[in-house]
């Protein structure tokens, strides 16, 4: 799989006693029109992953090329309840607290609609409730078999 293309994400969400938690994911889909949903696939034994199961909500930022640093940051290894600092990144807080990283190029914010058990992963259904208006990234951050690119001239 790790030859898909993928665009790359920023899941976040609050964590049980209010601190910003935030993974890059690039498993991500639309799912449904109507309800509007949207998953995430997370790592059962990842830092964030407990998480998803109390908050009532988390968001997607689709990030852009420049936020490269950003993706890395959000995809390092540590433990639950570690401390994230995402202050050196624009953002803002989504309707239920969770942040939204201005500078990408989409973001979804969402509640939580299902979590389904996936061998060692969880996917993450969340029903859409508000897409940014906000969000100025120019280029997309793309992933592709292990490393990062941003898209290429039109082939067709």
């Amino acid at each position: 799989m790790a030859r898909l293309a993928g665009g790359v994400a920023l899941l976040t969400v609050l964590d049980p006693v209010g601190r910003d938690c935030g993974l890059t994911v690039t498993a991500v889909s639309s799912v449904s029109l109507e309800p509007p949903l949207v998953l995430a696939c997370v790592k059962k034994d990842g830092f964030i992953h407990d998480a998803l199961f109390v908050a009532d909500g988390w968001s997607l930022s689709f990030l852009a090329a420049d936020q490269l640093p950003l993706s890395d940051y959000a995809a390092r290894e540590r433990y639950p309840g570690a401390r994230d600092d995402f202050s050196p990144w624009p953002t803002r807080r989504a309707a239920r607290g969770e942040l939204i990283f201005t500078g990408a190029v989409a973001a979804v914010e969402c509640v939580p609609y299902s979590l389904v058990d996936a061998g060692d992963h969880t996917i993450a259904l969340g029903r859409v409730t508000a897409v940014a208006r906000d969000a100025d990234g120019a280029v997309p951050l793309v992933h592709v078999d292990r490393r990062y690119y941003e898209p290429g001239p039109e082939v067709a």
